[in-house]
């Protein structure tokens, strides 16, 4: 499905290369050895030093447009999985967590008929500064340096067969509900209309949080910051 893979060694933001090609109308992806100002959900920096695999994919969906983040944070689990890792989890609605640190981080954004999802992951980075401390990477998890693009590969065959499937039939969350972490625990979700606590409910096919609230109602979250709460 990923026609084209574009190559950079330094940029601003694979987000914002991608846009340059989204009148060609080709599915491709735009990869960087460094980003100068990678960015996160909500604008947050993303830590983008060389040895972290850096990416953004330039999609066209007809179908299902909420789920495109649920498909990359799924192909980078399978792609790890293929290189042995286990402990890998998903927080909603855009982290990848490899025993419980964020190894992986995903942003998606419409931009005129397409979807542009970015994906960092942080592979070969030996160190983080103390506000990155719940961060980890493939090198300090094993002690091992590995190919970034072999990393790519792997992750976008993963991407295009979901992608696929997922314009065709639709992807049935269920099935990887057992990647999802946080479901039946208290927890907040801060969305830009306030905060909302409540237990985790499940996950629905259209990747939105369903959380019931304190008065046990179910609420539908597509966005939004979940954070852990002890009871």
């Amino acid at each position: 499905m990923i026609e084209r893979v574009i190559r950079y060694n330094r940029v601003s933001s694979t987000q914002d290369k991608a846009k340059e090609f989204v009148e060609g109308r080709r599915s491709l992806a735009v990869t960087a050895l460094t980003q100068d100002k990678g960015r996160g959900r909500q604008g947050r920096i993303w830590f983008s030093p060389k040895g972290g695999l850096y990416v953004s994919l330039l999609v066209y969906p007809e179908h299902r447009v909420t789920s495109i983040p649920l498909l990359a944070s799924l192909s980078i689990i399978r792609a790890l999985e293929e290189y042995g890792f286990s402990k890998l989890t998903i927080h909603w609605p855009n982290d990848v967590l490899l025993d419980n640190h964020k190894v992986c981080g995903v942003v998606c954004e419409r931009y005129r008929d397409a979807v542009i999802c970015g994906v960092g992951l942080n592979v070969n980075i030996g160190k983080f500064g103390p506000r990155l401390r719940k961060a980890t990477s493939l090198t300090l998890e094993t002690g091992k340096e590995y190919d970034i693009d072999r990393i790519l590969e792997v992750f976008l065959r993963h991407f295009s067969g979901l992608y696929d499937e997922l314009q065709l039939r639709g992807l049935k969350v269920k099935e990887v509900l057992n990647y999802i972490s946080g479901l039946g625990e208290p927890v907040e979700v801060l969305t830009a209309q306030g905060v909302v606590r409540g237990t985790v409910s499940d996950i629905d096919d259209d990747w939105a949080l369903l959380l019931r609230d304190e008065s046990g109602i179910i609420k539908k979250f597509y966005y939004g910051d979940v954070r852990r709460l002890e009871w």
